[in-house]
Order: structure tokens, then C-alpha cells, then sequence
């Protein structure tokens, strides 16, 4: 088979005209994003008014009798099967894929990156005729365009245009710029082979490879290389830090040798250059200091950290914090202007319109946690400490919305309760205002029971607040943690990676277990005979988790009910649960699915 496009020579009028068609698809390629975007208003404009006409066509009270229910199932409207319809499309573009124990994404996640990927594709290919040299150019203003596109997407800030337009969090958001990094990647090796070709086709290698764009050119395909080979999973499990420092780099590194590339492509480096200085800019605004304080749960591997709200301004706009969000927390004076990249997100375990505090707790492992373990070791403990807080980020799942569900079941898998207590703490005291009864059920997995300690306050809220209390599932018998937070010095030597520190500390939702989802899941298969222990708020039972009943007692009501399910823990749990509920999607049932995981 002949190849498409040939080397040609073009006069000084053609090649005007080649430049034109450059520049204009290149525009188109950027602009088109507005298209998806209009369609997600709409769908949001769409989804607004559909609720509205649930609940005009809903009764508005559930029996009680399960006769009732099976006579009321018998009679679903229309509308409610149209929305079993649409559960069951997003049930199926949320199955996360996997190749090698790598996950890829999620389907939908995966088909809008094909889709989005030929797109670029056919704007690549289209109208360059039989011109080889306009083919290679393309792929490579193309790739450029979308630069501005992925960088935004990066961007962690709480006034980020994408998160506002979307109303899709930072996390998922990121799996979006990952996605279109491998794109962008893909194009610029496109746009590298091509021109590599021709140069050895024409015998012009030896010649061109001294020249100043063609060395900028490969310069800035070894970083691209870096950025995609840092980015994959198992890299950032064996060092997150490595991961992340090299990421920002490369990332800044970028900006100047693309400029220097060639000038068709200013224009699009320029308005990443803007991207990527607001985004320094919004984070530095969104850093706080605060005084607070720093502990360790007894005889565990927990650091708790504790922050009063000051009297002033602020006060009111961190009280207005919404639970499940996280900041990234350090130590100021130990980093410097550097801190963002050494800071760790922290989950928000506590509500602070109600206690007027903020309370972190994370597992002591390598890096900045360690680094905070050991000013809780120093005779600065329980005394006050200087604190760089920036954030708050994330989307969490809105309560109102929630309490539209008639039941709701909460999952938590160690230090992610410090997500999931406030979302339940949350959901209790708002259910005594609301219209009509919502069943909730929180269950709590843990190794050691003495890991909970850090919540019983929080227990004692629950309590005052409804006759409702948490479920523990304690895996492991035995001493716990002890010993763990005394040795410092032995955890600098296990050299644990930080990438299990960031994502034990917030769920993110993310691909292939790692070793922190194989303890967990390996204490999952344990059980103890050790009695349990008799607490007020809580009860408390050793073995493991039985999600296959817990799922088909939540399902139980009929199908009528439409059912919330969140979980936040190890991807193993996640995935383990996921399926059990998967169970009861083909069956009709509307369900409504958040997960946010860690150990990935």
C-alpha cells in the first residue's frame, strides 16, 4: 500500500497557505473543549429539572408494610424507570479497568479519552492534503494546543475553572489530565518520528541535529517521556515523592524550551505560562498559619492534629467547611517556599461549624508524617505549633442530596473515617429536619479497636443527637500498635514510600492496590476471639466485614427504594464492595455510588 502523503515542495503562497490551516485547526483544537462543556450545563440544567419532577410524581412518604411496597413496586412511574436506566449506564461507565493489576480509569473516563483522542486525531489529519511535512507539523501545534487544556485541569485551586464548570473535584479531575497527558504525549512522538524521518530520508540528520529547534524539540520529548514513565502507578507507589518533585519540574522546565522550539507555538505556551503562574498565585493565597497542636493516639500509629479556630474573619470561613474536604498540611519553617511540594493532604475529621476546631488524623508512615510525629515526640507536645494549612479542596457528597435517598450506607476503612465521620455526623443531625425518615447505617473497619479512640467524642455526638451508632468491625487481635509510635527511628530505617503516606491520608480515587490495601485486606481475613469490648456509642465485634449481607439487608426494602452507598478505604474494599452491590443494579435499583480510596 502506497503511503498518503509524500515529500513536496511548496512556493512562498502554498506554504502561507499551509500555515493558515495549521493555525486554524490548531484553534479549533482548542476551542472545542466549549462543546462537552455546553453539554454538561445542559445536562445539569436537565438533571435539576428532572429531580423536580421525581419528586412531583414520588408519594411522599415510603410504607412501612412490605406488602404495601411490593403493591406500590408494581406501579413505578415512568420517570422512575427512566432513572433505573441511567443508573445502570453509569453504574457501567464507572467500572474501573485494569491491565497487569494497573488500573487505566474508569470506562467512561476511558471512552471520552478515545473519543476526545480521534478527535484530535481527524483535526490532525484533515486538509493536509498529500504533504508530509504538514501532517508532522500538525501533530505537533495540535499537541500544543491542548497544553493550556491539560494544565488547567491540573490545577488545585478552589476557584479552578474546570471544578466550577464541571462541579467535579480536584481527583477526578486529575485522572482527566492524566488522560490527556498520554494524548498530548502521543501527538508530540507523532510529531518527533515524523520529522526524524524526514530527516533521514533527506540526509539532513547530521545538519539539523546541531540546530537550536531541533535539540529544544528532543529536549522537550525526554521530558515528556519523564512526566509519563514518573506518572504511572507503580512508580508513584515506590516513591511518590520522586514522583511528584520531578512532575512539577519537568512541568516548569517545559514552558521555556517549547518557546524557544518554535514561535507558531508561543501562543499556546504563553497561555499555559498564565495557567501555571495563577496556579502557584491561587495556592499560595489559599496557605494559612495557624497555631495548633500535635499527638499521637496511644499505643497506635495515628497522629492527630488539632487546630482552634481563631476569633476573627477567618473563623467564619473555615467554619463554613464542608466535611469530607482536605487541606494540605506542614510544618512552615521546615520547607519554605517549597512546603507545597513537600506538604500531604489531610482529610477533615471533624465539623468545624459545630466544634470550632479542625482535627486531622493520619498513620504515622515516612516523610512528612514522620516529620510531624516527631515534633509530637518533642517537648513541644500538647503545646502550641505553628501550622501551614492550605485548602480546602474537593467536592464532597452534598448532604441535602443525600438525605433524598431513602437509605444511605456508610463504609470506612481505617484512617478513612476521618472522611466518613463527618459526612455521617453530618447527615444525623441533618436528618432531625428532615421531611420524611432516612435509614443510615455506618460501619467502620479497623485493625486494632484503639485506632477508633480518636473519634469517641464524636460518638458521643452521634448519640445526643439520634439513638443511631457506629458499627465496628475490629480484623486484628492482639497488641495493635504499640511500639509503633515510640520507635521513630525504626520507621526511618523501613523506609516506607511516601506515596503510601499521601493516599492513606486522602482517599483518592485511583488504580492498583499497594502494600498498605494487601495489610488491610490480609487483616480483613482474620478473625479474633477476643471478646468484645463494652462501649456506650458504638458496638464493637471482631472479624471480618461481611459486605454481602450488609449490601443485601441495605436492598431489602424493595424496589422502590432508592439507596446511597459510600465508601471510603482501601481500593480492595472499595472493589470488593462495589461488586457486591453491582448485585443489585440489573435488578432495577436505583443506587447512587461515591468512592474514595487510598493504597493505590
Amino acid at each position: 500500500m502506497k503511503f498518503l502523503w509524500h515529500f513536496i515542495d511548496l512556493d512562498k503562497q502554498q506554504k502561507q497557505e499551509r500555515r493558515r490551516l495549521l493555525d486554524r485547526h490548531a484553534l479549533i483544537a482548542q476551542s472545542s473543549i466549549l462543546v462537552p462543556l455546553l453539554i454538561l450545563q445542559l445536562y445539569f440544567v436537565s438533571r435539576r429539572t428532572w429531580k423536580r419532577v421525581l419528586r412531583k410524581n414520588s408519594d411522599s412518604e415510603e410504607p412501612s408494610s412490605p406488602f404495601l411496597k411490593v403493591e406500590r413496586s408494581k406501579r413505578i412511574p415512568r420517570t422512575r424507570k427512566v432513572g433505573v436506566l441511567w443508573t445502570r449506564a453509569k453504574w457501567w461507565a464507572g467500572e474501573p479497568v485494569e491491565v497487569f493489576e494497573t488500573r487505566l480509569g474508569r470506562r467512561g473516563e476511558l471512552v471520552g479519552a478515545v473519543v476526545w483522542t480521534a478527535w484530535l486525531m481527524f483535526l490532525c489529519v484533515v486538509q493536509t492534503g498529500d504533504d508530509y511535512l504538514h501532517l508532522t507539523k500538525r501533530f505537533g501545534i495540535v499537541g500544543a494546543s491542548q497544553l493550556p487544556l491539560q494544565y488547567l485541569l491540573a490545577l488545585k485551586a478552589p476557584y479552578s475553572p474546570f471544578q466550577l464548570a464541571t462541579h467535579l473535584s480536584h481527583e477526578t479531575l486529575n485522572i482527566a489530565h492524566q488522560l490527556l497527558g498520554r494524548t498530548i504525549t502521543l501527538l508530540f512522538y507523532l510529531h518527533t518520528i515524523f520529522y526524524l524521518n524526514f530527516f533521514i530520508v533527506k540526509s539532513l540528520l547530521a545538519k539539523r541535529i546541531k540546530d537550536r529547534d531541533v535539540i529544544l524539540g528532543l529536549v522537550a520529548i525526554v521530558l515528556f517521556t519523564a512526566k509519563g514513565t514518573t506518572a504511572l502507578g507503580r512508580v508513584r507507589r515506590w516513591n511518590y515523592r520522586l514522583f511528584y518533585v520531578l512532575h512539577i519540574t519537568s512541568a516548569a522546565a517545559l514552558l521555556p524550551v517549547l518557546h524557544w522550539h518554535v514561535h507558531h507555538i508561543r501562543i499556546y505556551v504563553w497561555e499555559t505560562a498564565a495557567v501555571y503562574i495563577l496556579n502557584a498565585t491561587l495556592r499560595h493565597l489559599n496557605t494559612r498559619r495557624y497555631e495548633g497542636t500535635i499527638s499521637q493516639v496511644q499505643t497506635t500509629s495515628l497522629l492527630k492534629i488539632e487546630i482552634a479556630l481563631p476569633p476573627d474573619s477567618s473563623r467564619v470561613k473555615i467554619a463554613s467547611w464542608k466535611p469530607g474536604q482536605h487541606v494540605y498540611l506542614s510544618p512552615p519553617q521546615d520547607y519554605g517556599a517549597l512546603r507545597n511540594i513537600f506538604a500531604n493532604p489531610f482529610t477533615i475529621a471533624s465539623l468545624p461549624e459545630k466544634t470550632g476546631r479542625l482535627a486531622f488524623v493520619a498513620r504515622i508512615l515516612d516523610g512528612n508524617t514522620l516529620r510531624l510525629a516527631t515534633l509530637a515526640q518533642t517537648p513541644l507536645t500538647g503545646s502550641s505549633i505553628t501550622l501551614s494549612v492550605e485548602g480546602p479542596y474537593g467536592v464532597p457528597p452534598s448532604v441535602a442530596e443525600l438525605l433524598l435517598y431513602d437509605k444511605i450506607l456508610i463504609v470506612a476503612g481505617g484512617v478513612g473515617a476521618t472522611f466518613a465521620m463527618p459526612v455521617f455526623r453530618s447527615l444525623q443531625m441533618a436528618t432531625r429536619k428532615c421531611w420524611r425518615p432516612v435509614k443510615t447505617r455506618f460501619l467502620w473497619t479497623v485493625r486494632d479497636v484503639r485506632e477508633t479512640s480518636w473519634a469517641h467524642s464524636q460518638f458521643d455526638d452521634i448519640s445526643n443527637a439520634t439513638s443511631c451508632h457506629v458499627e465496628i468491625f475490629v480484623t486484628r487481635a492482639g497488641k495493635g500498635g504499640t511500639g509503633v509510635v515510640s520507635s521513630l527511628n525504626d520507621q526511618r530505617k523501613r523506609k516506607v514510600s511516601d506515596s503510601v503516606a499521601d493516599h492513606e491520608q486522602l482517599a483518592l480515587s485511583t488504580n492498583s492496590a499497594d502494600d498498605i490495601e494487601l495489610q488491610e485486606r490480609e487483616g480483613l481475613l482474620n478473625v479474633a476471639t477476643t471478646p468484645p469490648p463494652k462501649t456506650k456509642d458504638s458496638s464493637v465485634c471482631y472479624g471480618r466485614l461481611p459486605l454481602g449481607k450488609i449490601v443485601d439487608e441495605t436492598f431489602a426494602g424493595g424496589n422502590i427504594e432508592r439507596v446511597a452507598v459510600l465508601i471510603c478505604g482501601p481500593a480492595g474494599l472499595s472493589r470488593d464492595l462495589r461488586k457486591e452491590v453491582g448485585r443489585w443494579v440489573p435488578k432495577g435499583r436505583e443506587v447512587w455510588w461515591h468512592a474514595e480510596e487510598f493504597g493505590w
